[in-house]
């Protein structure tokens, strides 16, 4: 309801401006501050929630066992966590009370997952938000290559799929990709390499506020994906709380949801916290709000 508040201002600012009324302008201006002044809460289209607080499934979701598999191609998935390094740890720091995911980075073949049915997939008119924290120093922790800490597809990274990832030269960038399907967006079968910055389908952060003492709140919202009427999408990725970047263009994932996962620390090290998936694209108030949240989303699920 709150998404729908503020959307409705937003059209009738523009009504506004473009008539001259600087009275009534005001007026609505103050309006959509008032998001800001009331308690938003974006859990309400939580449809998944892995805190790691009381062990590594989930407590909310369509299927809450954790799970790994052998390679990235998941041609052998087994129950649990068969990683000896993924293991959970104690952390009071700030807001992250409870236990958290740590990556050391020692197995380079095994991949930590959760089944895509948690991610809300639609054939038609796509949304929603993914929302979690990290922990590292990226140039001085990570191993050399890329390293994805999170990604979500049926196929492969540039096949049908969201993910974030440090690109493998230093200084570390931050990435978020949000690739259709490859014959989509790549029809000539370019090889990648040659593909230009402004066609890759990416959101590119070149001083990511990371640290290895500190915690950042990392999230993307996303809308009109699978658009029914062709029209563009819109892809935004936070770093706490804030606007980090956005991409528009169409964009068209057609997922066997059954074959998809949400592969967790694939050549990563550091800590990972409190996995959250939205059905909807939250606001920027509401991102915010998860951001300062003053605790972890553990009663949420309860």
């Amino acid at each position: 309801m709150l998404a729908l508040q503020v959307r409705f201002l937003l059209t009738v600012r523009e009504i506004l401006m473009a008539s001259h009324s600087p009275v009534l302008l005001s007026v609505v201006s103050l309006l959509l501050l008032l998001p800001e002044l009331q308690s938003a809460d974006p859990t309400d289209s939580l449809i998944f929630l892995a805190t790691f607080d009381h062990g590594m499934d989930a407590e909310l979701g369509a299927d809450r066992r954790l799970r790994t598999a052998d390679t990235l191609e998941r041609k052998t998935i087994r129950s649990g966590n068969t990683r000896t390094d993924v293991r959970r740890v104690a952390e009071q720091t700030g807001t992250r009370r409870g236990a958290v995911l740590r990556f050391s980075g020692l197995d380079t073949e095994r991949i930590t997952l959760f089944s895509g049915t948690n991610a809300g997939y639609r054939e038609q008119d796509w949304e929603g938000t993914v929302s979690f924290w990290l922990k590292l120093n990226p140039d001085e922790d990570l191993a050399p290559g890329y390293c994805d800490p999170i990604q979500l597809t049926d196929s492969r990274w540039n096949d049908g799929s969201f993910f974030v990832d440090f690109d493998k030269d230093l200084p570390r960038v931050f990435r978020l990709g949000v690739f259709s399907e490859y014959a989509f967006w790549n029809p000539l079968d370019t090889p990648w390499e040659k593909v230009s910055n402004a066609e890759r389908p990416m959101v590119v952060v070149t001083k990511p506020p990371f640290a290895r003492t500190e915690w950042t709140h990392v999230a993307w919202t996303f809308r009109g994906i699978n658009a029914s009427d062709g029209s563009a999408a819109e892809a935004t990725l936070f770093l706490n709380g804030q606007v980090s970047g956005k991409l528009q263009r169409p964009l068209q994932l057609k997922w066997d949801v059954q074959n998809s996962a949400i592969m967790l620390g694939i050549a990563y090290t550091g800590d990972f916290d409190e996995l959250a998936i939205f059905n909807r694209c939250l606001e920027p108030v509401e991102v915010k709000q998860i951001t300062e949240l003053q605790r972890t989303m553990t009663a949420v699920a309860r």
